[in-house]
């Protein structure tokens, strides 16, 4: 395998939200406390108002940037490629894009006439200095698809081309924003990774304004964008440290759209006047990850590595009980790494060969595998070695801690006793990503895709991510050599196959127990702004800016 891919994907994107889902109260707030504007109604001014509880990190794209901070970024800043509502490939600051023959080299017909925010001219040399850069210095989550880059040439003014040294299946343009030479081109790579840019300068339909840390981000419309003029004056992203809070400014008509709600708040948003409350596919899941680590100085129970042992585990896990108990029924029980948003890219495992909710079956494979019942019908291998393990779980985040109980529960239906402790995030992560000597045994966390392509959670399994993204040290020879196969494939029918083989061979692994699909849970005001199109991720806070560019403000 060529371990030069997927080096440097950046962490997982927890999902906070979550830890909420419980639901809050806290005193009444108002958005004009805070807010520049000062206004209840966004109508008159165009101003656009998104509720919050994320918080930006940066303003440099060539960070690992939350996704707050992507939201806020892929408004300021054009990319060749982007995603449009329907998350197909659409033209960008490329109006077209072309493959070779042998998916070698993609060219890309810069538009003309397009300037940055700032009035310098945009060209071909800014386009070429990005992907360079980003290359050259393993710069941002970006980098991560640019290893088999060879060259980048400017063909002329308007046209540029990418050279692979192998087929690319994804398009990197789709997720690489470009930057001007002018002001980055006279950097160090070390300047360019610790610069503020707190005044970010794009070509992007949106000039940034201000970022009040805690408060509020906000841009305003570039009425010089190359693409058709959006409706919004300014869009504002209102921080709430508390998403009850939030759900009342929505309530009370402070904000427009919640990026996203807890469970139980969106089911009270039915009965709201004005208000519209839409449940979306989502890129994320939620997880049991097993430590599956060979090094020898690992401190997980060894019996994990056992594959019956981590199957006996998923058969006893009831993923339909955790959506229903900890996910109030908006989700979807998980099974494989690619969430029902990819569609026709998940594996839909046949259901004769689901190890999920099926104790009997569970109790079978053990008693196959030599593990029989002894004290406190807690079973043990035949040297005596009790199946006794360690789970952690957020202590903040409800929904994981409750299906981590629930967890418990199951498993000694079957014999297996795991010992529940609830720690805080940093400490859970230091623990989980500690690759020289892992002290663990099972955990429960989530992750976040970062495209709707398959390629990115697909390569959280491999061999080459352990110390990175593969949290669980999980090492497969066959599965390192389908990721290769999948991300160079340019039949989709036949690259879909590949995909939907590495998802069955990780799903038979054990090494995670995906236990459920979390619904996209947002929220919007019908008297104040219209146009807003449910799509799998969500209408906001997603990999498309189309949302802010098409809605319309109700007079």
């Amino acid at each position: 395998m060529d371990e030069s891919r997927m080096t440097q994907l950046s962490r997982r994107r927890v999902l906070s939200l979550a830890a909420l889902a419980g639901g809050l109260t806290a005193a009444p707030f108002t958005l004009e406390a805070c807010s520049p504007s000062g206004v209840k109604k966004s109508t008159s001014t165009a101003l656009l108002r998104v509720g919050w509880t994320s918080e930006p990190d940066t303003l440099n794209p060539f960070t690992f940037a939350s996704s707050a901070s992507n939201e806020i970024l892929q408004l300021v800043y054009d990319y060749l490629m982007v995603y449009d509502l329907d998350l197909h490939p659409a033209p960008g600051l490329a109006s077209s894009s072309e493959y070779s023959s042998d998916g070698t080299s993609i060219t890309y017909r810069l538009r003309e006439g397009v300037t940055w925010h700032d009035g310098t001219p945009f060209t071909a040399e800014d386009v070429k200095f990005t992907w360079d850069v980003t290359k050259k210095h393993n710069l941002g989550q970006a980098a991560q698809y640019l290893p088999d880059l060879t060259s980048f040439d400017i063909q002329d003014a308007s046209t540029v081309v990418a050279h692979f040294r192998r087929p690319q299946a994804f398009d990197p343009a789709l997720i690489i924003p470009i930057v001007p030479k002018h002001i980055w081109g006279s950097m160090s790579s070390n300047e360019i990774a610790k610069f503020q840019n707190s005044k970010p300068v794009g070509t992007g339909p949106f000039t940034f304004d201000k970022w009040a840390h805690g408060q509020y981000a906000q841009v305003r419309r570039n009425d010089s964008w190359w693409g058709p003029r959006p409706a919004a004056s300014s869009i504002i992203w209102q921080h709430f440290d508390s998403p009850d809070v939030m759900t009342q400014n929505l309530i009370s008509g402070q904000v427009d759209v919640l990026s996203e709600v807890p469970p139980t708040l969106w089911d009270n948003l039915a009965s709201k006047s004005d208000v519209k409350a839409v449940e979306m596919p989502s890129w994320s899941f939620h997880h049991i990850g097993i430590n599956v680590s060979g090094n020898p100085k690992s401190g997980g129970n060894p019996l994990l590595l056992d594959r019956p042992v981590r199957q006996a585990l998923s058969l006893a896990l009831d993923r339909e009980q955790l959506v229903s108990l900890a996910l109030r029924g908006r989700g979807k029980p998980g099974s494989v790494l690619l969430p029902s948003a990819f569609g026709d890219w998940q594996y839909d495992v046949p259901t004769g060969q689901r190890l999920d909710a099926n104790p009997e079956r569970a109790k079978q494979l053990l008693d196959e595998a030599g593990y029989h019942v002894g004290d406190k019908g807690i079973r043990a291998d035949a040297s005596g070695k009790p199946l006794s393990f360690r789970l952690i779980a957020i202590q903040a985040t409800d929904v994981d801690v409750r299906a981590a109980q629930l967890f418990v529960a199951d498993a000694a239906k079957v014999g297996i006793e795991l010992k529940l402790q609830t720690l805080d995030e940093t400490t859970l992560g230091n623990i989980v990503y500690n690759d020289s000597a892992p002290n663990w045994d099972l955990f429960v966390w989530g992750w976040d895709s970062g495209t709707p392509d398959p390629d990115y959670l697909l390569g959280v399994p491999l061999t080459s991510q352990i110390g990175n993204n593969n949290d669980v040290y999980y090492a497969n020879p066959r599965y390192d050599a389908l990721y290769e196969q999948q991300a160079t494939t340019l039949d989709e029918g036949k690259r879909r196959d590949v995909v939907h083989e590495m998802q069955r061979t990780y799903y038979e692994d054990c090494a995670y127990l995906v236990m459920w699909y979390q619904s996209k849970l947002q929220a919007y005001r019908t008297d104040t702004w219209s146009g807003w199109q449910p799509t799998p991720g969500g209408m906001v806070f997603n990999f498309t800016r189309d949302s802010y560019l098409d809605v319309k403000p109700i007079s």
